[in-house]
């Protein structure tokens, strides 16, 4: 085995990004995109494993396109549940192994009036939400097979991620620079995440060894998509950005004035408590810090 050697799915993704910046000067980090192994091959991804041997997995690989996954339930759930799975059974059996694996908001319909508990009831209302709490069963149920081991596993639910690629604000800023007018979603609401952050969070909590569960892996603060486009777009003017619309005036709209083929859910706030706690860390930043920072990054590219 190679010790301490760090294997990472989905290399080309808005978090794989932030990782190959974070461990940009590490040897010991293998990163794997979909050229490299396809996580709808189950052969590919033993071999990987067998091949590698890590002592950290770092899975920020999944199947996010969630209105086509109520097409592609299959595709989603081999991916999404079926991969980790796999992984989770190798994991399980490594001395003082760790898998690191990202969940989603998804897996709650929406319905609580308040932040969402690490224990608090699922009901995935979405095929992609489905298949994102499959695959936090089968990694639980993996390790539970194999209580004697010093082996860990952490799953972090997180919510409206941003990054290196295409997302919300990045589309936001676009049509900002096109249009006079724009609409956007006030009545859902979350917690912008950053991947730069949440990658950073990663390495404090394999570095801490804390322990094996479920945490709620989001910034402070909570936002709608109206408060999050138009925050971004003053923040983009502010550092220079040249905008047709008027970021006082974006028109608030409910959701049922933007159907999508999968429902989302209206309250996708996530309490963290408990990670703060583990990490022992009384405050985490604001969302608005970080929108902040990645605005400035791309308006000065």
């Amino acid at each position: 085995m190679h010790r301490n050697t760090i294997l990472v799915f989905g290399k080309n993704g808005q978090l794989g990004r932030a990782f190959q910046e974070a461990y940009a000067h590490e040897s010991q980090v293998i990163f794997l995109g979909r050229s490299e192994c396809d996580l709808s091959r189950n052969e590919q991804i033993q071999h990987a494993l067998e091949t590698y041997q890590p002592q950290i997995i770092l899975n920020a690989s999944a199947y996010t396109a969630v209105d086509r996954a109520e097409q592609e339930a299959d595709l989603a759930d081999q991916i999404n549940a079926q991969a980790p799975k796999i992984m989770a059974q190798y994991m399980s059996k490594v001395p003082s192994g760790q898998l690191v694996h990202y969940s989603t908001d998804y897996v709650f319909d929406g319905s609580k009036v308040s932040p969402y508990h690490e224990e608090d009831l699922t009901n995935p209302l979405s095929q992609y939400g489905k298949s994102k709490l499959a695959g936090e069963q089968a990694i639980q149920e993996a390790f539970i097979s194999q209580p004697n081991n010093s082996a860990k596993y952490f799953i972090l639910r997180t919510s409206w991620v941003y990054g290196d690629g295409g997302n919300f604000i990045q589309t936001m800023l676009r049509l900002a620079s096109e249009r006079e007018s724009l609409k956007v979603i006030s009545d859902q609401f979350g917690v912008p995440t950053s991947a730069q952050w949440l990658a950073q969070i990663t390495q404090q909590i394999l570095v801490q060894q804390l322990p094996s569960g479920i945490y709620h892996t989001v910034p402070d603060g909570e936002t709608s998509w109206h408060g999050l486009a138009s925050f971004a777009i003053q923040t983009a003017i502010a550092f220079g950005l040249t905008v047709k619309v008027n970021p006082l005036a974006i028109q608030a709209i409910p959701a049922t004035e933007y159907p999508l083929p999968a429902p989302r859910p209206y309250n996708s706030r996530m309490n963290n408590h408990k990670l703060k706690q583990a990490l022992q860390i009384e405050q985490f930043l604001y969302w608005q810090d970080e929108v902040r920072a990645y605005v400035k990054k791309t308006v000065s590219k």
